[in-house]
This record gives C-alpha cells, sequence and structure tokens, in this order.
C-alpha cells in the first residue's frame, strides 16, 4: 500500500484512455494557444532586438517619451554642450511618392554613418557625401517595388505641399521588421527646407569611453529642460522597444488563461465521474489498509498526470504552430526564438491546475464510508 498511490493513479488514468484524452484536450488547447503566443512574441522581442543592434553604432538614443512622436530637435544643442560628446540628429516625417506615402528620413550625410550601419547594396558610406541637395538614399525594397536604380529621379510632396526632386544616389538594405531611416532618407538641410516645423525622430550619441553611469547622468542633467524626450542607452533602446509588445500581450494572456480555468472544471468532472465510478474499488483498497491520506494523494497523483499530458501536448502543438507563423513571416524579418523559461513556467501551471483540480474529488473520495463502498453496485 506505501507505494500503490502513485501506480494505481497511472493504472486509473490508462484504463479510460478516452475520457482522459478528452479532459486532457480542453487544457491542452488552451496551453496550446498560450505556447504560440509566447513563442511568437519571443521571435517578435529577438526580430526587434536584432534590427536594432544592426542598425544602431551610437552609445545613447534619445526618443520622445512615447517612443514614436518626433520632438523638437533644440534638444540636440543641449546634449553637444557635454564635454565629448557627438551628437547626430535625425528627423522624421511622412510623405508622398509614387501615389503612396512613405517614412522620410532627414539626414546629416558628414555624420549619419558613424552613428548609423549602412547594408549597402548599391553605394558605400562615401556615396553620403555626394547627396547634394537633392540627393536621396532609398530602401532596397522600395526600390524594388519601383524598379528604381542608382541615378533615377522620382519626386516627393510634403505634407505642406512642396514638391520635392530627388535622386537616387544610393540603395541600402535595412532589416524588413524595423526600418529605422525609412524608405527614403534625404540631407538634413532639403529636409528642414521642404517640411513644415521639422522635428527630429531620434538624437543618436556617442561619448568618449562608451556609456556609463557618469555619462548618462551628464546626459540625463543636459535634457533637464526637455522633459518631453528620454535618454537611453542602446541596450536599454531596444529593451524599450521590445517591452512596447507588453500590453498587448498580457491582455492576450488574460483571455487565453480563461480557457485553462474551463479546463480545471473539465478535470474536476472527470474526477468526480471517476470517484463514482470506482466507489466500490475505493472502499476495497481502504479495506485493505489504504489511508485517506493515500486516497487523496492517489486522486491527486490522477489529476497531474491528465494535466500533465495536456500540458505536454499542448505546449508541443503551440511551437509547432508557432514554428509554421514564424516561416510565413520570415521574409518580414521575424525570427523563431523559444522561450524555454516561459515553457518551464507553463509546465509548473499545469501541475497546479492538476493538483488544484483534484482538491475537491480527492476530499470526496476520502470521505466515502467503507461499508457502504463495499455494498455499492
Amino acid at each position: 500500500i506505501g507505494g500503490a498511490p502513485g501506480r494505481l493513479a497511472r493504472e486509473n488514468a490508462m484504463r479510460n484512455p478516452g475520457r482522459t484524452a478528452s479532459t486532457a484536450a480542453a487544457l491542452m488547447i488552451g496551453l496550446a494557444l498560450i505556447t504560440f503566443v509566447a513563442v511568437v512574441a519571443q521571435g517578435l522581442r529577438d526580430s526587434i532586438g536584432e534590427a536594432v543592434s544592426s542598425q544602431v553604432n551610437a552609445d545613447y538614443v534619445v526618443v520622445n517619451e512615447d517612443n514614436f512622436t518626433p520632438f523638437e530637435p533644440a534638444s540636440d544643442a543641449a546634449l553637444a554642450a557635454v564635454s565629448g560628446t557627438k551628437v547626430v540628429g535625425v528627423r522624421g516625417d511622412r510623405g508622398l511618392a509614387f501615389g503612396k506615402e512613405e517614412n522620410v528620413t532627414g539626414v546629416d550625410p558628414a555624420t549619419i554613418a558613424s552613428v548609423y550601419a549602412f547594408d549597402w547594396q548599391d553605394g558605400s558610406d562615401a556615396t553620403l557625401a555626394r547627396l547634394g541637395d537633392d540627393g536621396a538614399v532609398i530602401e532596397q525594397s522600395f526600390a524594388d517595388d519601383r524598379s528604381l536604380a542608382v541615378g533615377d529621379r522620382f519626386e516627393l510632396l510634403t505634407p505642406n505641399g512642396v514638391t520635392v526632386p530627388l535622386t537616387v544616389r544610393g540603395i541600402y538594405e535595412a532589416p524588413p521588421f524595423w526600418e529605422m531611416l525609412g524608405n527614403i532618407a534625404i540631407p538634413q538641410s532639403t529636409f528642414d527646407a521642404s517640411f513644415q516645423d521639422p522635428k527630429n525622430l531620434y538624437t543618436f550619441a556617442t561619448v568618449q569611453g562608451g556609456a556609463s553611469d557618469d555619462a548618462t547622468k551628464a546626459l540625463d542633467d543636459a535634457l533637464a529642460d526637455f522633459p518631453s524626450v528620454k535618454l537611453a542607452t542602446k541596450a536599454g533602446f531596444i529593451k524599450t522597444q521590445q517591452d512596447s509588445l507588453a500590453p498587448l500581450l498580457n491582455m492576450l494572456y488574460a483571455l487565453l488563461a480563461l480557457s485553462v480555468i474551463v479546463s480545471l472544471f473539465g478535470i474536476v468532472n472527470t474526477l468526480v465521474l471517476s470517484v463514482f465510478e470506482r466507489t466500490r474499488e475505493l472502499g476495497m483498497l481502504r479495506a485493505v489498509g489504504m489511508t485517506r491520506r493515500q486516497v487523496r494523494r492517489m486522486i491527486r497523483h490522477e489529476s497531474v498526470i491528465t494535466a500533465l499530458i495536456g500540458g505536454v501536448l499542448g505546449m508541443a502543438l503551440g511551437i509547432f504552430l508557432a514554428a509554421l507563423v514564424t516561416q510565413a513571416l520570415k521574409d518580414e524579418g521575424v525570427v523563431f526564438s523559444v522561450p524555454g523559461t516561459n515553457l518551464v513556467v507553463f509546465a509548473i501551471v499545469a501541475v497546479i491546475c492538476g493538483i488544484i483540480a483534484a482538491i475537491f474529488p480527492a476530499r470526496r473520495a476520502a470521505r466515502l464510508n467503507v461499508l457502504r463502498a463495499l455494498q455499492y453496485e
């Protein structure tokens, strides 16, 4: 009897494979969906990290408090006043090209290559010095879609009605998941002359000796008069962009958690029915020496086994579905990444669900009257 509860629980779980499978199916579907979201989310986070890392060479990045809205470029001068700091601002706005709105950035040809890594497809960093007033550097996908090549001309219409004639001077490829310079980059002087109220999309800063606590404090102090912007190290900027996914993910997790809660009722219902069907068997076990505690343990083991079956199958299915979706989005720069820590947590959650679901059925089984149970038909 001493080691019987676990063995009996496994035998009872396998005795009715159809019931066990149907009970585990609800938990399996719930955990499959949660695992799918977790794996895709981890892939998106890693995609953001790789995209930003491959483009930014600066020690610090300054953005608006909301991470996206352009901000006043006056903060650049305050940062540049800090000893040993090199500041490169990047303007940002929208413009109309070939009848479609495009992201347009204004860059300083003399300094942008020191903080941004161009993956040149046609051109080099030397190309930037030859932009002139009407030159443009465009992204590869934009060039392919418009059949543009170096030397071709096109027009850009700004929101305030100014038509800017541009000549393609270079073509570069940006990570499709996070194009920091947009599809069209033009000289900052041309941008400021063509767009009304030009503002920065990013400000990149490099300091002598690299990022440090002292440098961060000095730069933060310099930005004290600009409460609408925030300073972050390159690693901090990447984390901030990754964390922007958190609100959506938390909402999805909350909704999907309801399916796990529903599955608990399924396990409870199955265990209660199992206790009724095995009333005489439980009575015989009690009669030959099984204690109430061992009965409760047996029911708990059976519940945990059922939950683990559903949990393992659900996580495997979720990973498989996420792999299919990630493969389909590969051209968009989304990578496949499995969050090992999350999967361990999900497995623990499955065990806890099994334990919680067994509380009522286990107490009911332990309280059976032995004599009445032996007479039960």
